[in-house]
This record gives C-alpha cells, structure tokens and sequence, in this order.
C-alpha cells in the first residue's frame, strides 16, 4: 500500500492511493482500504497544514517582536488505551 501526492495546484491536491486486496477476505480487504485512505488523508492534511505554519520570522503585533521555534520534527509516542 502507498500513497503519494502527485500534484498541487493551488489549493488543489492530487494523491494517488495503491491498495493490494486480498482475493480471499472481503474482511482483510476492507482493512487495507482503511489503512490506505488513513494514509492518503495524513498525506492530505500534512499539506494543508504545512500553509499555515510560520517560517520562523518575527510577527510583529503592538509594537513586539514574537517568534516562533520555527519548524522542527518532532517525536510523538503512540499510546494504546486498553
């Protein structure tokens, strides 16, 4: 399974989304379906977040300088609830 953006225009986004199906479970199918499209939509809302974050320069508002960190990857640990 693989998902790609293939192109942005605008504020159009074009993906691709690859699924295997499984010839033999309709249920197994239905799963990698799942996980392909949860996949394209990660893809799709990284890109639509990515045009609101900040470049790292000063905002300027009331006469003070703020900043931000600017862009840095991050490490989040999933948890599972039991």
């Amino acid at each position: 399974m693989k998902s790609e953006i293939i192109k942005k225009e605008g504020n159009k986004l074009t993906l691709k989304v690859e699924v295997l199906l499984d010839p033999k479970s309709m249920l197994n199918s239905e799963e990698k379906i799942q996980l392909a499209l949860n996949q394209a939509g990660l893809l799709a809302t990284e890109t639509a977040l990515s045009q609101f974050d900040t470049d790292g320069s000063a905002i300027k508002l009331n006469g003070k300088n703020y900043r931000s960190k600017g862009k840095k990857k991050k490490i989040m640990k999933q948890v599972t609830v039991a």
